[in-house]
């Protein structure tokens, strides 16, 4: 009589078999779309699509069910503030914000300022809980919630009044962002600190017990200080600070005084004819992509150009079904699994997913998707990004029965970049695989975008370095570390620069990469200088993936060039371009006699 655990030995053996079948079954059929369907919750549904054919494309798809009562749906800003002093500025990354909220779901939101020093601060409209903390801006895309859940879209603006006891009324011109010369901005505390201006202006220091700012409420302010010239005022927590430049601000020193009683008005008109005063929750993003069913994009209207649109990217956008579905999707891009989509392929994508109405998100290295805070799509970066503001799902997380010592089992010490392996979930002393039903509610994901692991828990490592497997089993969470190391070359690239002080010299430097761009070091590498002499004709590939080395041109060669050969890989690259010979120059026999040569005057 066989004892229990022999029986969960065979059935862990039996079912390393059938994994294995389905791992080489899946490789056969490259070209096949395969979709894996998973409930995370009441109300929510995941949807994973991979293909490989016409382009390779991972699609992430949250379908959130907002009639469902367990089903909320949450914007969210960074650090629950705009704008910080650290380096992150206000940023925070999804899946930081994801656990930090307790939300089963979160998506990247609106654009944000990404130059030299990004910042927190959405570019379009942002209404968290009922506060405004962001207006709208640049005729842009919306998606709103309303009170009673319901989920619509919109291109609305800003409609906002400042009245002083003078009587004076001046228009507002926005709220908890940089102020421009001739405006007049209002920060509240959940911009940060400070207003962080920093050009002089008239601020108006108030308190107040009627706040947050809503849309479409008149909130009575009192005047505690008026500072003139003021740089970088600190706004009290129960308060905020009205900032005007330039004539603002010799109209607000006119107007003002400390002791006044003011009032705000902020105002949202829309497009579509909604209330807002009823939008409790609100992102933006742009431009619109689907409109009535039917695909709408107005580039010049939202201020984008061509190239974004026609441009393959990494995606997300969300939009809404006929029966009041939120569609939350996350297309990968920029990467050897997937390509990334253009705009006019996401409101196909949109539209074949069933929504009638629909809107591009940022995208890009923002493009998120956390589930359980495990991010569960191939980032396009190094790195996730911290990002402005996200887009939250709750729903109440399903709970099992909990399993003891659960663990990821990766049958590889050092993936390869480029190589699968399928991953198991085990538990207990003899590390027993989880039962089929139960890897059906199993969320797979990755920390430190070292690759991506699809929801059947197979592992396609990207980029060589250090992060970890995470797979969520209800409550539970198991974290695997990996170092990921490069695989087999798969591109070879030169670089020659010429001497400035030589024409005869130059130096070549040849790279190797493997298919995912990580540098391949140890390689040989065996040059073929034609026209010259190189100074090292072999070598190896350093720790950077690189060769280099020095070469002497013939002067009397036409034909300049070095060929670099690693594997079966090989480049060109041409040398200097021999300069053409210059002929002497013969002058023309003279008509002067021999004798009077020289002598001309």
């Amino acid at each position: 009589m066989r004892s229990f655990k022999s029986d969960r030995m065979l059935a862990c053996a039996r079912l390393q078999v059938v994994l294995w079948v389905i791992a080489l079954f899946a490789l056969c059929i490259p070209a096949q779309a395969a979709r894996i369907t998973k409930q995370l919750a009441p109300g929510v549904v995941l949807v994973q699509e991979i293909t490989k054919e016409p382009v390779p494309l991972i699609v992430n798809v949250v379908e959130a069910d907002t009639s469902n009562p367990a089903v909320k749906i949450k914007a969210a800003i960074g650090q629950d503030i705009v704008c910080t002093d650290d380096p992150l500025k206000g940023r925070e990354k999804i899946s930081s914000l994801a656990v930090r909220k307790g939300a089963l779901v979160a998506i990247n939101a609106d654009f944000f300022p990404f130059g030299d020093v990004p910042t927190g601060d959405p570019l379009n409209v942002c209404i968290v809980d009922g506060e405004l903390v962001s207006e709208p801006a640049g005729n842009r895309a919306v998606m709103a919630v309303l009170d009673d859940g319901k989920v619509f879209f919109d291109v609305p603006r800003l409609d906002a009044k400042l009245k002083l006891a003078t009587g004076a009324p001046r228009q507002i011109d926005g709220i908890n962002r940089p102020r421009s010369t001739n405006q007049v901005v209002l920060y509240t505390h959940t911009f940060g600190p400070t207003t962080q201006n920093k050009f002089k202006s008239t601020d108006i220091i108030c308190t107040s017990d009627e706040l947050p700012i809503r849309v479409g409420h008149t909130i009575k302010l009192t005047i505690i200080d008026v500072k003139l010239d003021a740089i970088d005022t600190q706004i009290p927590k129960n308060g905020v600070v009205i900032s005007g430049g330039g004539p603002a601000a010799r109209f607000l020193c006119a107007n003002a005084k400390p002791g006044d009683i003011i009032s705000v008005t902020f105002d949202i008109k829309s497009a579509s004819g909604q209330d807002w005063t009823r939008v409790k929750q609100a992102v933006g993003g742009g431009p619109w992509i689907l409109k009535d069913g039917k695909r709408f994009i107005d580039l010049e209207a939202e201020g984008m150009g061509t190239s974004f649109s026609t441009t393959r990217h990494p995606r997300t956008a969300v939009g809404t079904t006929a029966d009041g579905k939120l569609m939350m999707v996350t297309v990968d891009g920029r990467q050897s699994i997937s390509a990334g989509i253009s705009l006019p392929e996401l409101s196909e994508l949109m539209k074949r997913l069933g929504c009638v109405n629909a809107i591009n998100l940022d995208g890009g290295g923002s493009t998120t998707m956390a589930i359980r805070g495990i991010v569960a799509n191939s980032i396009s970066g190094s790195d996730e990004r911290a990002v402005a503001n996200g887009l939250l799902v709750f729903s109440d997380i399903p709970k099992y029965v909990e399993l003891p010592k659960l663990a990821i089992n990766c049958p590889v010490d050092n993936p390869i970049s480029g190589t699968g392996v399928q991953l198991q979930l085990v538990y207990g002393d003899d590390r027993m695989p989880l039962a089929e039903g139960q890897m059906n509610n199993v969320v797979w994901g990755v920390s430190g975008a070292v690759g991506f692991v699809d929801q059947s828990g197979y592992f396609i490592p990207i980029r060589a370095k250090k992060g970890k497997i995470q797979a969520a089993y209800g409550s539970q969470i198991a974290e695997l570390e990996v170092t990921v190391v490069p695989g087999p070359p798969a591109d070879v690239k030169a670089n020659i620069v010429h001497d400035k002080t030589n024409p005869l010299r130059s130096t070549l430097t040849v790279v190797a990469s493997d298919v995912n761009g990580n540098r391949v070091t140890g390689k040989d590498v065996i040059l073929n200088v034609i026209g010259g002499k190189a100074d090292v004709e072999s070598g190896v590939t350093n720790g950077n993936g690189e060769f280099a080395t020095g070469i002497t041109w013939d002067g009397t060669a036409s034909d300049r060039r070095a060929i670099a050969v690693i594997g079966d890989l090989a480049v060109e690259v041409q040398g200097p371009p021999r300069k053409p010979s210059v002929s002497p120059v013969v002058e023309p026999p003279s008509s002067i006699p021999i004798q009077q040569r020289g002598t001309i005057k």
